[in-house]
């Protein structure tokens, strides 16, 4: 199949897809919806990606922009240190990010001891260092919080809350962009352990 075939299914199918939620949520509400939209994501992504994987090289990402950022611990990390890092960008009054903490937090629990771990709340002027170590504690993200600066905003292209940066051990970017389901999320993390 050639590539803008497949860019053009792809295409097709987020659209029908994007459309049937919005219609279940319009007609049933958000967490039901939600709820089957993460169900049919976990059986079909990773039966996908294999496939995309097996038929095309899959090259490894640009170079992830490195930073270092004070924790609300009181930790300095840099980013990338050597190891696979998810970086979740989120707020602590933010609902759907809640969500997407605690969904993490049960990946988290499942995968390796290697990945490193961390959520930078985009609204330091607003959510307070106690909200979001609240926040963190209730959602079981037993992992470093901090802020997001201006400069890691830009740097991963960060345009929404609940976005996901995935960082190799060798510093490229697996995957920049909105929270997948935790069968693609780990799937991506094992890419992000061999390259």
């Amino acid at each position: 199949m050639q590539k803008r075939q497949l860019l053009a299914m792809l295409g097709a199918a987020v659209v029908v897809a994007g459309g049937a939620v919005y219609w279940n949520i319009a007609h049933h509400g958000a967490r039901e919806s939600i709820a089957a939209a993460q169900a049919a994501s976990v059986k079909t992504d990773a039966a996908h990606v294999r496939r995309v994987t097996k038929r095309h090289h899959v090259p490894t990402g640009p170079s992830a922009a490195s930073f270092t950022v004070k924790t609300l611990e009181g930790q300095r990390l840099t980013v990338p240190d050597g190891r696979p890092t998810v970086v979740f960008f989120m707020s602590a009054a933010c609902g759907s990010c809640l969500g997407g903490e605690q969904q993490l937090a049960q990946l988290a629990a499942t995968v390796s001891t290697r990945v490193r771990w961390l959520s930078l709340d985009v609204a330091p002027g607003y959510d307070t260092p106690q909200a979001v170590l609240s926040a963190a504690a209730v959602t079981g993200a037993h992992w470093p919080q901090g802020y997001a600066t201006t400069a890691i905003l830009k740097a991963y292209h960060v345009t929404q809350l609940d976005q996901v940066a995935v960082i190799s051990g060798n510093g490229r970017l697996i995957y920049d962009g909105p929270l997948p389901s935790n069968a693609r999320l780990s799937l991506l993390l094992d890419k992000a352990a061999r390259t």
